[in-house]
């Protein structure tokens, strides 16, 4: 039980650190620096950005990745030789992120493959929502920016 308890402040604390620092900041324009996760994503299973949501895959990629950092946290710990512990870390680490983003590329492979236009369209809002958002907060800044001139 304590291991679960553990393995679920693992995958909380990770996912929240990469939607905070990933998704949010990255995930409104598709142009912009690509994690290096979602590029090899794209170049190996050779994946259309612009046929399912982008901000879904990258939240799928963090859903992904925390649970793979979670799983190797939660059983590091069971070793108790603290070299042993870093050589199980790198050695297990590999073969979990490799079958997670196989099965993320294959999933996204045949999502292209659907009809995602209401996914699209709820994006296309929310992309329009946000760059809104910002003209606002763009227009009062230099609104304030001139204030401080004169």
């Amino acid at each position: 039980m304590e291991y679960l308890i553990w393995f679920l402040i693992y995958f909380v604390a990770v996912f929240l650190l990469y939607y905070i620092f990933v998704v949010r900041r990255i995930g409104i324009d598709k142009e912009s620096k690509k994690p290096s996760e979602v590029s090899y994503l794209i170049n190996v299973y050779k994946l259309d950005i612009d046929k399912f949501s982008y901000r879904k895959f990258l939240t799928t990629i963090g859903l992904m990745m925390a649970f793979d950092l979670s799983i190797v946290a939660t059983f590091i710990p069971m070793i108790k030789e603290f070299i042993f512990q870093i050589l199980f870390g790198f050695i297990i680490i590999i073969p979990v992120v490799v079958i997670t983003f196989m099965i993320i590329g294959n999933y996204y492979k045949k999502k292209e493959k659907k009809d995602n236009s209401k996914e699209l369209e709820k994006e296309k809002k929310y992309i329009e929502k946000i760059t809104e958002k910002n003209r606002i907060k763009e227009e009062r800044k230099n609104k304030r920016r001139d204030k401080n001139v004169k």
